[in-house]
């Protein structure tokens, strides 16, 4: 699901996605692992937004 929402943009729903995975239980580099991944075939722009939303997610943790 993530790597989806990252592939189409859709923001607010990646960072809502994103929290509930670290409630259960996903780590922060698990998440950062897909999201690096995705920039293979979503585009490196797109993987970068990802990773500005998760930073912002991380820190609200």
């Amino acid at each position: 699901m993530i790597t989806s929402l990252i592939a189409h943009g859709h923001h607010e729903e990646l960072a809502m996605h994103l929290r509930a995975g670290l409630r259960n239980g996903l780590t922060v580099d698990e998440i950062t692992e897909v999201i690096l991944q995705s920039a293979i075939y979503s585009g490196v722009p797109a993987a970068n937004t990802a990773f500005r939303i998760a930073q912002e997610v991380f820190a609200e943790a």
